[in-house]
């Protein structure tokens, strides 16, 4: 009888690592940009799976760039569309330079930016939620621009 107890609560404690593991809070995804140079035309489509619909989340925008990128901001265009089909359109802009200093963290020639796009978020419904971004830039043509993604993350609301 105590080989069955301490088995299932050994058996317990390990679902238990292995649920808070699995999800952990925080979901990503990186879509590269061929060459570096993101088209105008190119649309950069993220789907992320959200689980958790109780707790609050930050949306962020990942952005990976160079000093190769001619502005010290960045104009996007994000679509978000939720499981039941749903749509919201959102323009934003960020400052990707103050001072003369890239903001983000930098590693060799990338620098990494988490961009705030949405805080105290609870998402209604389980399931895939996609997002679709482009720069409004007035170039065709942004030099530097390695990777642009999603990443939603649970907060402390």
């Amino acid at each position: 009888m105590k080989i069955i107890l301490k088995s299932s609560i050994f058996t317990a404690v390990i679902a238990l690592f292995c649920i808070s593991c699995e999800y952990n809070g925080m979901v990503e995804q990186q879509i590269n940009i061929p060459q570096a140079t993101w088209h105008k035309d190119s649309i950069i489509p993220v789907t992320l799976p959200v689980e958790d619909t109780l707790s609050y989340c930050t949306v962020l925008l990942t952005l990976r760039y160079t000093d190769d990128y001619p502005y010290n901001n960045i104009i996007l265009s994000v679509a978000t569309t939720a499981p039941s089909g749903i749509t919201a359109c959102d323009t934003v802009e960020y400052r990707l330079m103050d001072n003369g200093k890239w903001n983000g963290k930098t590693g060799g020639r990338w620098i990494d930016s988490r961009l705030e796009f949405r805080t105290g978020v609870r998402f209604r419904q389980y399931g895939d939620y996609r997002f679709r971004i482009a720069h409004l830039m007035r170039h065709e043509k942004l030099p530097g621009v390695g990777t642009v993604g999603v990443r939603i993350e649970r907060s402390e609301e």
